[in-house]
């Protein structure tokens, strides 16, 4: 969770630190001060010791080489010497193992460069069977350089078999071509040039970084050492305003993952990269794609962001495994559409009006008291919805990763009298009720939250709460995120100006950013949403479900666990509604032709996941890359426009026909009444939003036969 307090470690908190700046080079000071900040701050109370030692071992040696693709078996068993010291380095100062293994890495990425242009030299035979096991879980390490360089052939033979195909299909050929397989060997020796460059600057440059970082993440996935880079760019990252194409990203088994497509940036708009894509290259404008599979996400970050008007290309691997280059032209993300957004649905099988309300995040402007954020423009969407007599509002809060914690309680507020929304226990197991305060219901009618795996944070606290109190039915996938924790932010800058009156001793950078996990957050029934997240009263088929979406697929998750219930009065019965409903929307998604074909490709995925013995043979691949392209399109026929719903904009106005003399503000008039059409578009295909008004047409009807009135 994000909320607005940034801790600066002075005064009494840098009272439990006990450093002396004096005449200590910068690495010995931060492994010192993430010693002591990881024992005295962090939540979970966890000790330095051996046990941490041996995981933060693993960690880091899979941060530095997660696909087993450079180090040798001989020089793992090297590095265990340190396996049970990496504490005692911590505590000292010392960073041995990160120079030996940080040397090493850059020796053997020096000595594949050695060898992998004489292997794409030579034209590769994609007739014969063999196989590429992709997953570093399932392979040991290389015995010696001849194994080595034996499954660098494959890696090199399996990329060029991706680009090779990929040329055929654009020239709409499925027979052997020799000039295009020359061709897709060209390309993947350009691209891996580019790789090990950034790779070999990487691990110099930054090889702080990776260690630090892989130890912290053994106390938690949310807590980080920020690089001074880094946090500049979580700092423009908060504050929505960049220069690129509008995804969040995340390192994931070696491969930079989308998590998330920012509403009205660049990518929402060309609507082809979407959450659970995996970038395997990038190219700017015409020139050869990089290779970024095995790059870290900071590298890849400055590949894809760029300049307003220039264009990328992205290479993707798409979840059903289908490779696809996307174009995406770079551009100010339009932080507007951040915002919460609102509609009027009917459909003609139900003489009803909802109100619709999509919150993409819980935002809120900390540097203005009477700056924009959540809770105002919800309240303002749900005063126009009561002035229009809706008979229903849904709350969609799919992909909704989080945010301001204030903002949760005070939406929550809105749709319940007074009452506890959430509790707050930190590490000395000090629990504290945060409640709603105001006795003023700003909507009294029945009320549906959509959800999914990426709903995260503070949507999963608001979503809890309205289940907690029965206030609405929750809809959505088998569970949303289940991330449970606070996390703060620490500038080591500000803290070593604290200690010492000689920061030039150390060093003239700054130190960066230390994020850890510090509270831990509960319902208000006591359990926690930590790990396992929020279940919705009605489960729908969803296609992040197979995604391994969630802090349970996450190493090092702090555990579910529950406190003390809190007293609070329910806002009706809505419990022994849910069976009926449930039973209702079975029989609805059964006969639906989206849903049918949606399960039976989810259950295609489920079987094919664990698969990464991959061929080399031209002929398997291809038809392999053409059954999922047409499997795709099978499911994409079923997503048509659904007729029956009809979906209008909150004032009953076409604001299109407003439009103003300022050329600049005209063009932004423009983009907001497209994004406006396109929106609207999207919703009458939404499938899973046609069930949650079924849903909720369903509850108005059991309320109306069993006598409540909400």
């Amino acid at each position: 969770m994000k909320i607005s307090l940034r801790l600066f470690i002075a005064g009494s908190v840098a009272a439990t630190l006990f450093l002396n700046a004096s005449d200590l080079n910068r690495e010995r000071f931060l492994s010192q001060l993430i010693h002591q900040s990881l024992e005295n701050l962090h939540y979970s109370e966890k000790k330095i010791n051996d046990d941490f030692s041996a995981r933060g071992f693993k960690e880091y040696v899979e941060f530095l080489d997660y696909s087993k693709r450079y180090f040798l078996q001989s020089d793992i068993d090297e590095f265990k010497q340190y396996i049970n010291k990496i504490d005692d380095e911590l505590m000292e100062g010392r960073t041995d193992l990160m120079r030996l293994a940080s040397n090493r890495i850059q020796q053997r990425i020096s000595e594949v460069m050695n060898f992998y242009e004489d292997i794409l030299s030579k034209p590769f035979d994609f007739s014969r069977q063999e196989f590429i096991e992709l997953d570093g879980d399932k392979r040991c390490y290389c015995i010696n350089q001849l194994e080595l360089k034996e499954y660098w052939r494959k890696i090199l033979k399996y990329h060029c078999l991706i680009n090779y195909a990929n040329l055929l299909r654009a020239k709409d050929k499925n027979d052997a071509d020799q000039k295009l397989e020359k061709q897709a060997r060209k390309a993947v020796l350009k691209s891996y040039k580019s790789i090990f460059h950034n790779q070999l600057q990487a691990h110099k440059n930054d090889a702080a970084q990776l260690y630090f970082n892989a130890l912290v993440q053994v106390f938690d996935p949310h807590s980080n050492y920020l690089p001074p880079k880094e946090k500049e760019d979580f700092d423009i990252e908060m504050t929505g305003q960049f220069e690129g194409i509008g995804a969040l990203l995340r390192e994931e088994d070696g491969f930079v993952k989308v998590v998330r497509i920012i509403p009205g940036g660049p990518s929402w708009r060309q609507k082809q990269l979407q959450p659970g894509d995996l970038i395997l290259k990038v190219a700017q404008g015409d020139e050869e794609p990089v290779d970024i599979v095995g790059m870290r996400v900071v590298d890849a970050v400055k590949l894809i962001r760029g300049k307003k008007g220039s264009l990328v290309r992205l290479t993707l691997k798409k979840p059903d495994e289908q490779i696809v280059t996307i174009p995406i032209v770079r551009d100010v993300v339009i932080v507007e559409e951040s915002f919460a957004k609102s509609a009027f649905l009917s459909s003609k099988k139900i003489d009803k009006t909802f109100g619709y309300i999509y919150l993409p995040r819980f935002y809120r402007d900390f540097s203005r008291p009477d700056g924009r954020n959540a809770t105002d423009d919800v309240r303002k969407i749900v005063d126009q919805f009561n002035r229009k007599k809706v008979d229903g509002l849904i709350l969609d809060l799919r992909n909704n990763s989080g945010g301001s914690l204030i903002d949760a309680i005070n939406i929550s507020g809105l749709f319940i009298s007074r009452g506890p929304i959430v509790q707050v226990k930190n590490r000395r197991k000090g629990i504290r009720v945060l409640r709603d305060r105001d006795k003023k219901i700003d909507f009294k009618g029945p009320m549906v939250v959509l959800i999914n795996a990426l709903s995260a944070s503070a949507s999963e606290i608001l979503a809890a709460a309205l289940q907690d109190y029965r206030r609405a039915i929750i809809v959505g996938g088998n569970h949303s995120y289940g991330k449970g924790t606070v996390q703060i932010m620490i500038d080591l800058d500000r803290y070593l100006a604290s200690v010492s009156e000689e920061k030039d001793k150390i060093d003239q950078n700054s130190l960066g950013a230390l994020k850890l996990t510090v509270q831990k957050f509960y319902r208000i029934t006591g359990s926690s949403n930590q790990f396992k997240g929020v279940v919705p009263d009605i489960i729908l088929p969803d296609r992040y479900d197979y995604l391994k979406i969630g802090e349970k697929y996450l190493d090092h998750s702090l555990e579910w666990d529950t406190i003390p219930p809190i007293s609070f009065s329910l806002w009706d019965n809505h419990r022994f509604m849910i069976p009926e409903m449930v039973i209702n929307s079975q029989k609805r998604v059964k006969k639906n032709p989206y849903f049918k074909r949606l399960k039976e490709y989810l259950q295609r995925l489920k079987k094919s996941s664990d698969k990464t013995l991959k061929s080399l043979n031209f002929k398997i691949f291809f038809q392999e890359q053409q059954t999922l392209l047409r499997e795709q399109k099978k499911i994409e026929q079923f997503q048509k426009i659904i007729h029956h719903i009809s979906v209008r904009s909150k004032d009953d106005t076409d604001e299109t026909a407003m439009v103003s003399s300022d050329e600049k503000e005209a063009e932004q008039q423009k983009i907001a009444a497209e994004i406006k059409r396109d929106r609207f578009q999207q919703l009458r295909k939404d499938a899973h939003l046609e069930e949650a008004m079924m849903v909720l047409a369903d509850l108005i009807e059991i309320q109306k036969k069993t006598g409540i009135n909400p």
